[in-house]
């Protein structure tokens, strides 16, 4: 079979995202030549700037004016995709001419819960192999050199070299009903810091947060890099890292992507469904009724998933992942 060119439909959340990144790893790896085209959502498109693995990208806004959608709808339709890969299921997806795409009203196995595994098996389908494909050598995600060095560059700034083990902690979370308390955080930082280099992570509006925990520590061997990062500097510090620790955020399937070990805090996230992918993780979480659930507010105004996880149950994890 013959792929020339693909058109791939990403989404716009950065972890949903980064969840499909292992569809394009399978599609580069099966046909190194063709030529692709992606098209992603304005608050992830960073994922593939300045990508050499990237033909061509497009900034699709959903709340573009009706004009302009159908102006990109004609200027794809030039293109002559072989393979249109839609995972937000638009009507470029089904009115675009190729000869293989995926389908919106594709079936889903039952055995098949994970969002990575899901977005794979869109892909096969859609291209009727159900065997073995070429194994993946190299990650669509570019980290450039220039990144890779700013990197080391800030580590050594701190002390931070490389025989040291590095754990990267990352507290903030994009609502309060995902988020660990930060006590607990500045406990864990307390417990870890005499045997390892802690690196707090975040936006830059997460620095209240982060400061605030490295203050309260107040020990060598914790450091604050929220806001000093892009993503493929972050993507660097997480390949440096001996392991990484998150709650359910778009980090933790960055970390997953790049196979570093993680502590998972789960909370009322479905962790069958938006888990970590690592080879090596493990997940926390506590043992109570009502979790799993999707509702953005707790209906019993108390956060308790997420609160009853405790200290010791995170340092246990964290302590096997490392001895093993």
């Amino acid at each position: 079979m013959t792929i020339n060119k693909v058109l791939f439909f990403t989404l716009s959340n950065f972890g949903d995202v980064i969840l499909t990144l292992p569809v394009l790893d399978a599609l580069r790896a099966e046909y190194p030549n063709a030529l692709i085209t992606v098209a992603v959502g304005p608050r992830a498109a960073e994922v593939f700037g300045n990508n050499p693995y990237i033909n061509d990208l497009i900034i699709y806004d959903k709340y573009a004016p009706l004009k302009e959608k159908i102006k990109l709808f004609f200027r794809l339709k030039k293109e002559h995709f072989d393979l249109v890969v839609d995972l937000r299921n638009t009507l470029y997806g089904a009115l675009l001419p190729a000869r293989f795409r995926t389908s919106p009203f594709l079936r889903m196995p039952s055995g098949i819960r994970h969002m990575k595994q899901r977005n794979l098996y869109k892909l096969r389908m859609a291209l009727k192999q159900n065997g073995l494909w070429a194994t993946v050598k190299e990650r669509i995600l570019y980290i450039s050199p220039k990144d890779k060095d700013y990197i080391n560059a800030l580590l050594l700034e701190r002390g931070i070299k490389s025989n040291h083990e590095i754990i990267i902690v990352s507290p903030a979370t994009g609502g309060k009903t995902r988020r660990w308390p930060r006590e607990n955080f500045v406990q864990l930082c307390k417990a870890l810091a005499p045997d390892y280099m802690i690196i707090l992570i975040g936006r830059k509006q997460d620095k209240a947060l982060t400061a605030y925990i490295k203050d309260k520590v107040s020990s060598g061997g914790v450091f604050d890099f929220a806001g000093l990062t892009n993503l493929g500097q972050l993507a660097w510090l997480l390949e440096c890292a001996s392991l990484v620790i998150v709650s359910d955020t778009g980090i933790l399937q960055l970390a997953s992507y790049l196979d570093t070990p993680i502590v998972a805090l789960f909370g009322p996230s479905d962790e069958r469904r938006y888990g970590p992918w690592s080879s090596r993780f493990k997940v926390v979480s506590a043992k109570i009724p009502c979790r799993p659930c999707t509702a953005p507010v707790c209906q019993f105004n108390t956060n308790e998933c997420m609160q009853k996880i405790s200290l010791n149950q995170v340092l246990d994890s964290i302590d096997e992942l490392l001895k093993s």
